[in-house]
């Protein structure tokens, strides 16, 4: 089963760590405009159990997203399984049907560099900030561990506070600032 190792750290600018990524010989990927359409359970609170489900409009491709309940207190590592589709609204419709409720869009502008194996993608997150997102996609639950440490390693590296890992969805963030936006 497919399990995300991720670590999230909120940042002030991109130019200082594209600057370091360059010069540790990263290779940049690509920039893609990402629009994550999040659903929730008829019958059981995300929220509650940690899960995510989504619609992810990736450039030209889109994909459904099951993401399972964090199992690592250090980090956002969880089970993800993705699917790719064709439609945004049909699928959408369907899960209305079956009696999802769409919660919320999230727009992000992705840069992506890859380096030693683990994908840095420096997110520009509307309503949201500016955040590095370091990842890798591993097989084996097992070894989580091993590659959660190596991420925190090649962070402390380049100069960052893995121990500033923001552990909350891009989702999470939204929703709190447009709860903290109702109460004013």
């Amino acid at each position: 089963m497919t399990v995300e190792v991720e670590v999230k750290i909120k940042v002030e600018d991109f130019e200082i760590i594209e600057f370091k990524l360059v010069e540790e010989g990263a290779l940049f990927e690509e920039i893609v405009n990402q629009r994550d359409h999040y659903f929730q359970h008829p019958s059981r609170d995300f929220n509650e159990t940690d899960e995510a489900f989504r619609i992810r409009e990736d450039g030209d491709r889109i994909y459904l997203t099951y993401k399972g309940p964090k199992f690592d207190p250090k980090s956002k590592t969880r089970i993800e399984l993705n699917t790719e589709i064709t439609h945004v609204r049909n699928t959408t419709q369907i899960l209305e049907k079956l009696g999802f409720l769409k919660v919320a869009i999230v727009s992000k502008e992705r840069k992506i560099y890859l380096y030693n194996e683990m994908q840095f993608c420096l997110d520009n997150v509307e309503s949201v900030g500016l955040y590095l997102e370091v990842e890798k996609v591993i097989q084996d639950k097992a070894n989580f561990v091993k590659e959660r440490e190596l991420i925190f390693e090649t962070l402390k590296e380049m100069g960052f506070d893995p121990e500033k890992n923001e552990r909350k969805s891009y989702l999470e963030l939204l929703l709190e600032k447009t709860e903290a936006k109702k109460k004013r």
